[in-house]
C-alpha cells in the first residue's frame, strides 16, 4: 500500500498483479512522510528512493529490535527494515494486513485520506491469479503439493500453505461488496492502465518497470488445472469472477 500526501493518493497494493512493480516506479517520486507498505527489499535497491518516514521507524526501539532480530537470523536490513515498518503500521492502525489491508481497515486508519484522496488499485483473472499466487507461496518449498491438491487444501480451509486467510484481492478494494474505488486498472492491460493511474495522480513521466519478483510460468497457467480445479477456483474467487467478467477460456 502506498499513502501518498505529496499527490494525494492510496494505492491499493491488491495480490499478484505486479503491485511491487508499480511500488518500485512509484517510490523516487514520493515525498519524504508518505507512507509505503511492503517491497523495501526493492525499493531500497533502487538509491533514488530515500523514504523518511520509514526510516524513522526503523530508529524507534522497535524498529531496532526488529532489525537486531532479523539480522541475527540472517535476514538482509532490507528485509528486516520492511518486517519492522509493516509491523509497526499493522499494530498502529489495527490492520488485518500489513502488506495488504482491506479497504475498510484503510477507511477505519485514515478517514480523512480515504475521503479526499484518489484511490486506485489493479486486478487480474483470478483463474491465473490463483497459478501465480500457488507458484508464489510455494516458491521455497521442496515438497510442494501439486496446484490441485493447493486449490483444494484453500477451497476447505480457506487458508493458504503458510495458514493465512488473505487469499482473495475482492476486500481489498470493496466495502459491502460494492467497489469503492476510482480507478481500476486490469493486469491484463497493465502498461496501458498503469499510464492511466499515473495520469491521474500527476506523475504522467513515470513509467512501469518489471519487478524482481516477476516469474514466467514453466508451462502455460491453463495447464496446471486439473479435474474440477476451475470450479474450486470459481467458486473461491466467484465475486470478482462476476463482477469483472473474467473466464477461464481466452
Amino acid at each position: 500500500m502506498i499513502i501518498s500526501h505529496r499527490y494525494r493518493f492510496i494505492f491499493v497494493h491488491c495480490r499478484k498483479v505486479a503491485g511491487s512493480s508499480m511500488k518500485v516506479s512509484i517510490a523516487p517520486h514520493l515525498g519524504p512522510t508518505d507512507i509505503v507498505l511492503g517491497s523495501y527489499q526493492e525499493l531500497y535497491r533502487d538509491r533514488s528512493f530515500f523514504n523518511r518516514q520509514a526510516l524513522s521507524e526503523a530508529v524507534r526501539p522497535h524498529g531496532l529490535r526488529e532489525l537486531a532480530s532479523g539480522l541475527l537470523r540472517g535476514r538482509s536490513w532490507r528485509d528486516s527494515l520492511n518486517k519492522a515498518v509493516k509491523r509497526r503500521y499493522k499494530q498502529a492502525f489495527g490492520l488485518s494486513s500489513s502488506g495488504h489491508p482491506t479497504a475498510t481497515d484503510i477507511q477505519r486508519a485514515f478517514p480523512e485520506e480515504w475521503h479526499s484522496y484518489f484511490k486506485f488499485c489493479f486486478v487480474r483473472n483470478p483463474y491465473e491469479r490463483a497459478v501465480s499466487d500457488y507458484l508464489y507461496l510455494t516458491r521455497e518449498s521442496a515438497d510442494a503439493p501439486s496446484f490441485s491438491n493447493y486449490i483444494r487444501n484453500l477451497s476447505e480451509s480457506k487458508r493458504d500453505v503458510h495458514g493465512r486467510d488473505k487469499y482473495d484481492n475482492w476486500p481489498m478494494y470493496t466495502i459491502g461488496d460494492q467497489p469503492v474505488m476510482d480507478f481500476i486498472g486490469r493486469y491484463e492491460k497493465l502498461q496501458e492502465d498503469f499510464a492511466r493511474a499515473m495520469e491521474r495522480v500527476g506523475l504522467p513521466e513515470v513509467r512501469l518497470t518489471a519487478s524482481e519478483k516477476r516469474r514466467n510460468y514453466r508451462k502455460p497457467w491453463r495447464d496446471y488445472y486439473g479435474p474440477g480445479d476451475r470450479e474450486l477456483v470459481g467458486a473461491l474467487y466467484g465475486k470478482e469472477i462476476s463482477y469483472f467478467d473474467y473466464t477461464f477460456e481466452p
